[in-house]
């Protein structure tokens, strides 16, 4: 058992290095992909200020097109204004007149108003243009980066895994599949060093039985609390 134990422990150092490459790796991906998605935000943002400076445009089309309506209809009132004969005909044509002069004059704000905003949103598209292409160009330098580690890594797992196989085999295909099993729930730790009673893995006390049958290490003996397999680990070695 103690053989087998010797090869649990080697197998499992084996399984963290090759997870903290994994992690390594992700870590890697997830910082290119966050710096993707900031780009594509700011694209987006940019878009959406280019419609809304488009849609501005159609506006102010629309309004300058009614501002000429509004003074050909001042200019027929003003001549219809000279010929009227009665009073009544007259304050009609001047309110006429004044509405349609008020009416100008809001257009003439809206009018400023759009071009202060398309103003505005312009200024906003060259900032997050000149935002977004410093990021695409350090985008690049880490894209490159990350994919020179990734071949080394991946060329170091290949070498690592093949160790992997070799070390399996020597174990026993039913402490094998326990081992797997407890790894998938344990967060990759299956096996663990018991120190003056208490398991490293949890850091619950050992009943005294069990934890003599530890030091005995006759047996593969689960954590009551954690089903972790342990091992007798010195106080010294668990402090490195």
């Amino acid at each position: 058992m103690k053989t087998e134990l010797t090869h649990l422990i080697s197998l499992q150092s084996i399984d963290l290095n090759i997870k903290k490459m994994d992690d390594e790796l992700n870590v890697g991906n997830q910082d290119i992909e966050k710096r993707e998605a900031e780009i594509s935000s700011k694209k987006d943002e940019i878009t959406s200020c280019t419609n809304r400076i488009e849609e501005n445009g159609a506006r102010r089309r629309e309004l300058d097109a009614e501002l000429e309506d509004g003074a050909v209809k001042i200019k027929d009132r003003q001549t219809k204004l000279m010929k009227v004969q009665t009073n009544r005909e007259y304050q009609s044509l001047l309110k006429e007149i004044e509405d349609s002069k008020k009416s100008t004059k809001d257009k003439e704000e809206e009018i400023i108003y759009l071009m202060e905003q398309e103003e505005n949103l312009q200024k906003k598209i060259d900032e997050l243009t000149n935002l977004a292409q410093a990021e695409e160009g350090l985008l690049a330098e880490e894209q490159e980066k990350i994919t020179k580690l990734t071949a080394a890594i991946l060329s170091k797992k290949k070498k690592i895994e093949k160790s992997r196989n070799t070390q399996a085999k020597k174990i026993p295909v039913p402490l094998k599949n326990r081992y797997e099993q407890l790894r998938d729930k344990r967060n990759g730790i299956a096996i663990v060093g018991v120190t003056n009673a208490v398991c490293q893995g949890c850091f619950m006390n050992i009943p005294a039985q069990q934890y003599n049958e530890v030091l005995r290490g006759e047996d593969l003996i689960s954590c009551p609390t954690c089903q972790r397999m342990m091992y007798f680990q010195a106080e010294a070695e668990s402090e490195k």
